[in-house]
């Protein structure tokens, strides 16, 4: 079992797209500046996918605790 590189690049773009939002927010409540909120906002969003996207291919590389399905 292994994951396409597609699948893990839309895995990681979908899971940053929540986690987008939800610093959007938090963000905002604390800076009160749209223009900050949407410079942590997008820079932050980035740097994450990019750390995500290479920890799901280290991690499907690691084969502890992986059944093969039946």
């Amino acid at each position: 079992m292994e994951d396409s590189h597609k699948r893990s690049l839309v895995k990681s773009i979908t899971y940053r797209a929540s986690a987008t939002l939800a610093l959007a927010i938090i963000s905002w409540f604390y800076t009160g500046n749209l223009l900050e909120t949407s410079f942590i906002t997008i820079i932050f969003t980035i740097v994450a996918t990019i750390i995500y996207y290479f920890h799901e291919r280290v991690w499907d590389r690691i084969k502890w605790e992986r059944h093969i399905r039946k």
